[in-house]
């Protein structure tokens, strides 16, 4: 019988990029998937297995208010955290409005979701929580000071929730890829070099995830680094 059959994972970001390669594999898998984006219109997922809910997590009390709910009408046995976007440029050209919703959508909404998820889980005794970080929460560059300070945070989540909730049977990973070959870059002034060996794909954050998810529930992957052989950037103009 196949492990995540009769499983039930709950996936952000599931419309585009790494969050959608889940989706899709995760299906595949025949786990049940409840996905959570901001626009599902780009998207045909096409399987009875898929509950699409559309929300800009950066509302944070509508984002609560599903979350709340979701958790009470479904038992959630994973949590793949991947929602997210990049913002780049020097910290004085950003407005306040635009520094507190950037920080909202990626990082205080990790939060919020946590706060509902963690204390169902623990009810629960077990469940596994993946958190999509990025190699800015290790390294920062430049023009990176909000997309930094965002996937630094979702690391200090991530690692602080291992420790918390480790006796409660559940186990918390985090993976910080290198540059994805993904729409991410689509509204941004770069992206990997073209060659394959400058870039990861989105199926193998999705093909780690799987392996997180079918191993061992006693061994906990605290922290995965994912980078290509070679890290060479294309400066582009943005797709209208």
């Amino acid at each position: 019988m196949n492990m995540l059959s009769e499983k039930t994972a709950l996936i952000t970001g599931a419309s585009s990029g790494i969050g959608l390669s889940i989706t899709q594999t995760l299906l595949a898998q025949r786990c049940r998937v409840i996905g959570i984006a901001r626009d599902f219109s780009k998207v045909n997922i096409n399987s009875d297995l898929f509950e699409p809910y559309s929300q800009d997590l950066s509302d944070l009390n509508k984002t609560s208010d599903l979350i709340k709910q979701l958790c009470k009408d479904n038992s959630i046995d994973f949590f793949i955290h991947s929602a997210g976007s990049g913002l780049f440029g020097s910290i004085e050209q950003f407005s306040v409005k635009q520094i507190d919703q950037y920080i909202k959508s990626t990082l205080s909404s990790a939060l919020v979701l946590t706060h509902h998820i963690v204390p169902a889980m623990r009810k629960n005794k077990s469940g596994r929580m993946i958190f999509i970080g990025s190699e800015s929460a290790i390294n920062a560059g430049k023009k990176g000071t909000l997309y930094s300070s965002a996937k630094f945070g979702i690391r200090g989540l991530a690692l602080a929730l291992r420790e918390d909730c480790s006796k409660d049977g559940i186990s918390v990973s985090l993976i910080n890829p290198g540059m994805v070959k993904t729409p991410f870059f689509n509204n941004l002034n770069f992206r990997p070099g073209s060659d394959p060996g400058n870039y990861i794909e989105a199926q193998d954050i999705a093909d780690t995830v799987l392996h997180i998810l079918q191993s061992n529930p006693n061994i906990v992957f605290d922290e995965i680094n994912m980078s290509p052989r070679n890290k060479t950037i294309e400066f582009t103009s943005p797709k209208k």
